[in-house]
């Protein structure tokens, strides 16, 4: 299981450092003191839960994780470490917040490695990605033997989307510990997103012997095999991890898998099961979101305007802005009438300016993919003004954040003003940089038809019509899209 919803994080596991001490490093004997980072509490019980709450988070349970920092934390509430990781795993904008300020409060009763390790992550929510990756290498080379920071690392720059990055570093954590589960999961997502299969097999392969017995591995694993679109195969191992543990939440998988299977009654069905074992309402909300798709994969529009309007209001009643704007924002990219798209990204935009607590990343973020449909919308309708002033607003957004988020959408944006253009050898050097997009892809393939590039627009082609993500956009792009070459490939 990976979380793209949000950053998902492991802790530099150590010895137990007292309050009221000098920050003194206490490794164990006959090791070398520079391998793991330090974790410093002034309670035993604290220690104790934090421990398993690192077991939980390897083992993906992340909701259960955070139950277990809660608990550190009530036990010594000056656990700066376990304050900073709530935030990290926490899916309660409010909670972040909180947990974020008491860890910066803590900053300087801590170790410097410590301190490093809240600015890293503090920064990150805060959309600070300079100093957050400052701060993230000075770790990295400060514990070049701790195997958990370098998952950290990679577990990082997956949710950022820098897959290549993420597996150089997932890898030197495996070659620290061959047989550590939770980089191995890492290292086959960051795999498999290269397009890399080979590679994330074996890594998948290697994570179900280490660690099958648990559910994680067969959700994980079944998560590749859908990518590949061995839907059957995926099946069975999500299967398997329910069988294991029916609490895990892998019903999720089964109904992402059957939606991309074409059997939307059956993957509702597996969505309203998946929110029986909902532990937050943000995941209870997204389970929601992706059962409104299915509507739309079967361009049953008064169905799915319906529960997606129903997502907005919930959303809006749990306070969760970044939901109740994404609601809002796939129902423009639904929309055919360009007047009600727009009404829409109005209102999408209006949920995130509400006075509610969101992480300034995620509002960030979630702004960018506003403005890129508008964008995106604006030019269907050959609205260029509209869309020139959109483009503006996103250009200023990357050219202050190197988010990847925000830069992916600088450049969706701008290489569909630039097609439309017919501008095709620059809108081609933009629609490259995100290729992995459905909307992306679709136009980059209308560039290199208009220009002959007819090798690169049939590779394109065969990219697309595998993509098997359980998107909006993919929802609205690769089912036409396989349809159409049918339908040429039948033109005499």
């Amino acid at each position: 299981m990976i979380r793209q919803r949000y950053v998902f994080l492991l802790v530099l596991s150590a010895s137990l450092m007292m309050a009221g001490t000098a920050p003194k490093f206490q490794a164990p004997a006959g090791t070398d003191p520079s391998a793991k980072m330090p974790v410093t509490t002034s309670s035993a019980k604290a220690r104790e839960r934090f421990e398993i709450a690192m077991d939980d988070m390897e083992q993906a349970r992340y909701n259960r994780s955070a139950d277990d920092l809660r608990s550190a934390v009530k036990a010594d509430p000056n656990f700066a470490q376990a304050w900073i990781l709530i935030a990290r795993v926490s899916t309660d904008p409010e909670e972040q917040k909180a947990a974020r300020t008491r860890a910066r409060q803590l900053a300087t009763t801590v170790t410097q490695p410590e301190e490093l390790l809240i600015r890293w992550f503090s920064c990150a929510q805060e959309n600070e990605l300079v100093p957050a990756i400052a701060a993230m290498n000075d770790l990295l080379e400060k514990y070049p033997k701790d195997q958990r920071l370098e998952f950290l690392a990679g577990d990082w720059l997956i949710v950022q989307q820098r897959y290549e990055q993420a597996a150089k570093v997932l890898e030197r954590a495996v070659a620290i510990d061959p047989d550590y589960p939770a980089a191995l999961n890492d290292l086959g997502y960051a795999y498999a997103l290269t397009g890399n299969f080979e590679k994330a097999f074996a890594a998948m392969d290697r994570y179900v012997e280490v660690a099958g017995d648990q559910p994680n591995p067969h959700d994980s694993y079944g998560e590749i095999l859908r990518m590949t679109g061995k839907f059957d195969a995926a099946l069975k191992q999500y299967r398997m991890s329910i069988r294991i543990d029916p609490s895990f939440g892998s019903e999720l998988g089964v109904a992402d898998t059957y939606a991309l299977m074409g059997k939307q009654e059956e993957a509702r069905e597996e969505y309203e099961r998946a929110m029986v074992f909902a532990a937050t309402p943000n995941d209870r909300l997204q389970y929601q979101l992706q059962s409104a798709v299915t509507w739309i994969r079967e361009n049953r529009r008064k169905e799915a305007e319906k529960a997606l309007a129903q997502v907005a209001v919930d959303a809006h009643k749990a306070g969760l802005v970044r939901l109740e704007a994404e609601a809002h924002r796939v129902l423009a990219l639904y929309e055919r009438d360009y007047k009600l798209a727009l009404k829409h990204l109005q209102e999408a935009d209006g949920a995130l300016q509400q006075r509610r607590e969101i992480s300034i990343s995620d509002r960030d973020e979630e702004q960018a993919r506003i403005l890129q449909v508008q964008v995106e919308k604006a030019v269907e309708a050959r609205d260029m003004d509209t869309a020139a002033g959109a483009q503006k607003q996103l250009e200023t957004m990357a050219d202050s954040s190197p988010s990847q988020v925000i830069q992916l959408c600088y450049h969706a944006a701008e290489g569909a003003v630039l097609l439309a253009r017919q501008q095709y050898p620059e809108a081609i050097s933009h629609l490259e940089e995100d290729s992995d997009d459905p909307l992306s892809m679709q136009l980059l393939w209308r560039a290199y038809s208009s220009t002959g590039a007819t090798a690169q627009a049939q590779a394109l082609a065969a990219k697309l019509t595998s993509l098997n993500v359980p998107t909006v956009e993919q929802a609205l792009v690769v089912p036409q899209f396989r349809a159409n070459l049918v339908s040429q490939a039948r033109q005499p």
